[in-house]
């Protein structure tokens, strides 16, 4: 019984069947699930208290290891699977969502902690570095983008 209709050498343009979809969100719910807990945790065992995810630096700094760590995990397993990838997108594309999500949650965290702890002018020279970083990056994969690959 397979769980992918069609599969285009690409993990995010692989069509799943209902079974195949319902199991993709399952397990995505169910690691954010898991990560969450274990964000606590972390927090818990290791920050100094209280456990405030917006006003303590320290909760955010271990959480953003954790997440960090997870994120480069998740690029590890895809970069180690290689071209099996439409074979394990079903398992692959949960720990993506999963990862990407976190990395936008710390994001937000930073954001706000940032906003709350320093001037106005502080904020937006940092937001504006953010912006032009995050641009020249997608500028930078973008140019090294080869259509060819993907027919």
């Amino acid at each position: 019984m397979s769980l992918i209709i069609q599969s285009d050498q690409n993990v995010f343009k692989t069509k799943f069947t209902t079974l195949g979809s319902l199991i993709v969100i399952l397990l995505s719910v169910t690691v954010l699930a898991l990560m969450e807990r274990i964000l606590y945790d972390v927090a818990r065992f290791f920050a100094n208290p209280p456990v405030d995810y917006f006003d303590n630096i320290s909760v955010i700094i271990v959480q953003a290891g954790v997440i960090i760590l997870f994120l480069i995990l998740a690029l590890f397993v895809n970069l180690s699977i290689g071209s099996k990838k439409e074979k394990y997108a079903i398992a692959l594309i949960p720990y993506f969502a999963v990862s990407i999500f976190l990395a936008l949650q710390i994001a937000f965290q930073v954001s706000i902690y940032f906003y709350n702890h320093h001037t106005d002018f502080q904020f937006y020279v940092v937001m504006v570095a953010l912006v032009v970083v995050c641009t020249w990056a997608i500028f930078f994969v973008q140019g090294r983008h080869n259509p060819e690959i993907e027919q």
